[in-house]
This record gives C-alpha cells, structure tokens and sequence, in this order.
C-alpha cells in the first residue's frame, strides 16, 4: 500500500504543473476514484475534467476524463443546483492486470462563494458503463462504475 501512495504522489507531482494549463477548477474527489480533480470550462453549458487517484474498489490506480453538459437546475430555499450528464473514459491498473472503460455520467452540483476565499463547487457524480480488464493473456468485460463525491476550488 505504501508503495502506491508513493507512485499516486509522484504521479499527482508530475501531472499538476502540466495539467493546470488551461484548468478552471482544481480540487479533490472521495470515491471510485478519490485522488486530484481537475476541472475545465467549455462554455456555460460545458464542462470537461481529469481525475486521477486511488480506486479501493479494485485497489489499482485510476485516471478517468470526461465531459458534462448541464441539462436543469433546480432551487432548494435560495440554494441553485445544477444537474448534468456526460461521458467518461478510465484506465486502472495495479501492476498486475490493466483496464479500460467506458461510461455514462450524472451529476448534481451546487456552486457558491465563500467570504473573500473564492467560488467553490460541490459535486456529486455518478457513472456506470462497460468495462475491459486485462491480465496476463486473460480479458474480461463487464460493468463498469465510479461514483465521487468532489469539492473543487476555482481559479
């Protein structure tokens, strides 16, 4: 276990600095994967992001992008939620097998401003598709799932 928190650490260094052209938001996610999210805005309507992190459902390390569009939002009080649905695309590994996948998204989100800190997103996406796993010379397809709960900061 201690050697895949050095390798996600590692990873986590290499990939900040070159993935943070161009992003929007950054932040964490808890989940299949829980790891470092990065967000980037496409338009009012479109939203892409990268995830890459740690999966304690299979235990491998995990790297999903995808693309959201925001369909409805809806009033809770004077709280606004947004609603979403997207693709996304993973690979795993844990040193021993790799996969691929590929699912379907839906997300709930809510944005506010905190003090004089900055703007904040708090999410909830989940995803289910196909999945493709390799080990050795045996592959296996399945169903496929994430689920995270994020909170990103906006730069």
């Amino acid at each position: 276990m201690k050697k895949v928190l050095i390798v996600l650490a590692l990873v986590a260094l290499t990939i900040v600095p070159v993935a943070a052209k161009g992003v929007a938001g950054v932040g964490l996610e808890a989940g299949n994967p829980s790891g470092i999210t990065f967000s980037y805005k496409i338009d009012d309507k479109w939203d892409g992001y990268a995830t890459v992190g740690f999966a304690f459902v299979n235990k491998a390390l995990d790297a999903v992008v995808g693309g959201q569009y925001k369909v409805t939002d809806f009033q809770i009080g004077k709280a606004s939620f947004d609603v979403n649905v997207g693709l996304q695309a993973g690979i795993f590994t844990d040193f021993k097998s790799f996969g691929v996948a590929a699912r379907a998204t839906g997300s709930v989100s809510y944005d506010w401003t905190w003090k004089n800190v900055g703007d904040f997103t708090a999410y909830l996406r989940l995803a289910g598709g196909v999945g493709i796993g390799v080990s050795g010379d045996y592959a296996k397809a399945g169903f496929s799932w994430a689920g995270a709960l994020g909170l990103l900061y906006h730069l």
